[in-house]
């Protein structure tokens, strides 16, 4: 995964760790969301991801972004059913498109 790949419209990205259980309980609900929201999901590795983390503020992970050509316009932080993703993701970009 390359952070060009995100530049393009609205995304669901998801800053996760290699030995955190919590981020890969996460990654299919998220990407499962996402499919079902029609925006794509990508997964960074928060140790292949430092420009990333830094640019976005990453405290903690898993962290998920909603991003609209690369720049974040919502996050929530740590595990979510994909019920409640998929809540959130509807509301946020709504949200977005409204201009809030």
């Amino acid at each position: 995964m390359e952070e060009k790949d995100i530049l393009n419209g609205i995304c669901l990205v998801e800053i996760g760790g290699e030995s955190c259980a919590g981020c890969h309980a996460l990654m299919p609900e998220a990407r499962e969301a996402a499919k079902k929201a029609d925006i794509p999901f990508y997964y960074f590795d928060a140790a292949e991801a430092a420009a990333l983390i830094e640019r976005w503020q990453v405290q903690t992970v898993p962290s998920l972004y909603l991003t609209d050509c690369g720049v974040p316009f919502a996050s929530c932080r740590g595990y979510q059913p994909q019920e409640i993703l998929g809540y959130w993701i509807e509301y946020k970009i709504q949200e977005h498109k409204n201009g809030k």
